[in-house]
């Protein structure tokens, strides 16, 4: 599209300033053009080109010849629409312009505050923005939004960790109507006590919301013990279970119990100083009513630029069964940039 808009000015551009010339068509087939003060003799046309310099083409090589004139003189409403042609193209350049100008300067404004963040050494934390925007035929505005903060003292067992995510899709169709497909918000607060080099307790509260599967709230705390271990002293895995309460809306499900259980799994490996890899996945169920249960998987690979910023690329799926809304499975491929703090 950026290439088309510019070459199509610049030749605008060149139609506009031209002047007189000579226009050669030769027998094989070519076009030569030459400037209108060049001299045409008994047997040669004499070509002045910026290009090729003041050659000369033998008559009875060239097929036909055409003066071209001014613009200006022969044709003034030619100009005038090629003139507003040319006005055209320069909004719609400048329109792409200032788009991609208030993208960079979200992303260098956010940038900036992460950096004036002055966090204590116990603090872990980044920020994760994704925003795509289409125009066209098709037209839509895409935010992805994800935070995470993780404190823990340096040889403390206590780890508290708050994390959560925004995600928002809104579609204009042909006829100029919105449509949103996605619309959904989670948060999350984990306490985890680690009262063994392995072995912990763990507290978890979380609450989310999802418009297009019809939670319109959705409130659990599970408590329950995990198990931690580790590999080639870079690989983390943890385990557990635990058993909790949950309250919820969703549209066409009848009352339920609020018991619910909980398996986790966790996994964390940094193969290079810069790369991250992590894996999650959660279950949920409820006891008393077996065919109602829902997990979620996510899959993600960071890479750190500088202490301040890096990029996410992450698989996340996650399954409701019971609920009567059409959208049960959710896939989704994301890519992020990640500021730290």
């Amino acid at each position: 599209m950026k290439f088309k808009l510019i070459f199509s000015y610049l030749f605008l551009t060149s139609f506009l300033f031209s002047v007189n010339s000579l226009k050669l068509v030769l027998n094989s087939g070519e076009i030569l053009i030459g400037e209108s003060e060049s001299l045409i003799s008994e047997d040669y046309y004499l070509i002045k080109s910026d290009i090729l310099g003041e050659i000369s083409i033998p008559k009875d090589k060239v097929q036909s010849f055409t003066i071209l004139k001014k613009i200006e003189a022969e044709a003034p409403e030619q100009l005038e629409l090629a003139k507003a042609s040319q006005n055209q193209l320069s909004d719609q350049f400048s329109e792409i312009k200032e788009v991609e100008a208030s993208k960079t300067q979200l992303i260098s404004e956010l940038y900036d505050k992460v950096k004036l963040i002055d966090a204590p050494k116990s603090w872990n934390g980044n920020l994760k923005l994704g925003m795509n925007l289409s125009f066209g035929d098709r037209e839509y505005t895409h935010t992805y939004l994800r935070g995470n903060v993780k404190v823990q003292q340096e040889d403390s067992p206590h780890l508290f960790q708050l994390s959560g995510e925004y995600n928002f899709r809104e579609t204009e169709q042909g006829d100029g109507t919105q449509h949103i497909s996605q619309d959904r918000h989670h948060v999350n607060f984990i306490y985890r006590w680690f009262f063994s080099e392995r072995w912990f307790f763990q507290n978890a509260t979380s609450y989310r919301a999802d418009k297009l599967k019809g939670i319109d709230n959705e409130l659990q705390n599970i408590v329950g013990y995990g198990y931690r271990t580790t590999f080639f002293d870079d690989l983390e895995l943890l385990i557990g279970s635990g058993v909790g309460f949950q309250d919820r809306s969703i549209v066409g499900l009848a009352e339920e119990s609020p018991l619910i259980v909980n398996v986790f799994q966790e996994l964390n490996w940094k193969p290079a100083k810069r790369v991250e890899f992590k894996q999650t996945l959660n279950f949920f169920q409820n006891p008393q009513e077996m065919d109602i249960y829902n997990y979620k998987i996510t899959l993600g690979v960071n890479y750190r630029f500088t202490d301040l910023l890096g990029v996410e690329m992450r698989y996340f799926m996650d399954f409701d069964n019971g609920i009567t809304e059409n959208i049960k499975k959710d896939t989704r491929f994301e890519n992020a940039l990640i500021f730290y703090f």
